[in-house]
């Protein structure tokens, strides 16, 4: 039987810890830091807004969610990465971003990045940004859907 001699183990397992240690030794850990919302547009009521991580295929899983009435919104401590906005004005107080039966927004809404909503509802890449371990500050073009132009009369025929 051999034996092993502590010193000569302490060591081995002292070189291990230190040669897995010391690559980590010029990196820190990332510091969460808040993401800051300015919103840009009326906003006659409540605002609710998502945060939600970019490679998420839709909205349906917000990582936090905030409402207020304030100039802006803060979501507070979070771990760098990218991630992507959407609000909504809740304008009539009911809780719920209000929908024509098409899926239309009937109030107010805006997305980071602040994409053409010509073609629909952005994806979370098409509205994506990078956090990084520092204050971030978001804008967002808070947008209303314009009422249908009434018809035009059109002239008569005959007499």
């Amino acid at each position: 039987m051999v034996a092993i001699m502590p010193q000569r183990f302490h060591r081995n397992v002292t070189y291990r810890l230190l040669a897995l240690w010391l690559p980590t030794l010029g990196t820190s850990a990332a510091q969460a830091a808040d993401i800051r919302v300015q919103l840009n547009g009326d906003r006659p009521g409540v605002v609710h807004a998502s945060l939600h991580a970019a490679d998420d295929q839709d909205w349906k899983s917000p990582l936090r969610q905030i409402r207020g009435n304030s100039d802006g919104i803060i979501f507070e401590d979070v771990s760098p990465g990218r991630y992507a906005v959407q609000l909504f004005v809740d304008s009539n107080g009911n809780g719920q971003l209000d929908v024509s039966p098409r899926g239309i927004p009937q109030e107010p809404v805006g997305f980071s990045g602040n994409p053409g909503l010509f073609r629909g509802k952005p994806d979370t890449q098409g509205s994506a940004f990078e956090h990084g371990d520092g204050e971030s500050q978001v804008a967002i073009k808070i947008r209303q859907r314009r009422p249908a132009a009434p018809a035009r009369a059109q002239p008569g025929h005959g007499g």
